[in-house]
């Protein structure tokens, strides 16, 4: 009998390799990692969704279905939370959780409103991608859109987080959108309350 248990155990394990080969052939082969994505081509993606969306819903009686694509892009592409943190800047220390969740909801919806106005001119075909640099834990990335009646530079600052590119901040010809929105903010806050930019963020995130 126990001659019998030894005679079993090299059958036992070459089951048990065939097993696991087995389950190793099934297995999906691994797909590419969003971080092999470069800064460049994270852009890249970012602006060819805005540009087509911004082209195929620009009719005014698709103005909501336009708005709420341009957010998902957002928030799949931007580094929206902390961008939201940085904007509101020392003040948000002094706000509730849930004050600050409204803040940025509201954010992401006035920041959806300013990239569609501000490309809203741009042509696809006509972007260009200049240079790509490294600048501290960032990389910015310079785009040339071009348009009927506009010529410009934005600049992307792009940093990784959990494995993906994300946008961080953008600058038109020079002119960083946080840093706009963060004076814009201070001095409201300077002037009225907590409550007043809440209202302010409203009335700008209405549909058009």
């Amino acid at each position: 009998m126990g001659y019998g248990m030894v005679k079993m155990k090299p059958r036992r394990l070459a089951v048990a390799a065939w097993f696991c080969l087995f389950c190793l052939l099934l297995m999906p082969p691994p797909t590419p990692a969003l971080a092999a994505q470069t800064p460049t081509e994270a852009v890249q993606t970012t602006m060819q969704d805005l540009l087509y969306l911004l082209t195929e819903l620009k009719e005014t009686s698709r103005s909501a279905q336009r708005q709420w694509e341009v957010e998902q892009v957002v928030r799949r592409a931007f580094n929206y939370e902390e961008m939201a943190e940085r904007a509101l800047g020392e003040s948000g220390e002094k706000t509730s959780m849930a004050d600050r969740r409204q803040f940025t909801r509201l954010f992401v919806q006035v920041l959806r409103d300013d990239l569609a106005d501000k490309l809203r001119d741009y042509a696809l075909p006509q972007v260009a991608y200049l240079s790509e640099q490294l600048a501290g834990t960032d990389t910015q990335v310079l785009v040339a859109p071009a348009g009927r009646e506009v010529d410009t530079r934005i600049e992307f600052d792009v940093v990784q987080r959990s494995g993906r590119w994300l946008i961080n901040d953008l600058s038109i010809d020079g002119a960083s959108i946080v840093a706009t929105y963060h004076a814009q903010f201070s001095r409201i806050l300077r002037e009225g309350s907590f409550s007043d930019l809440m209202e302010f963020l409203k009335q700008k995130a209405l549909v058009a």
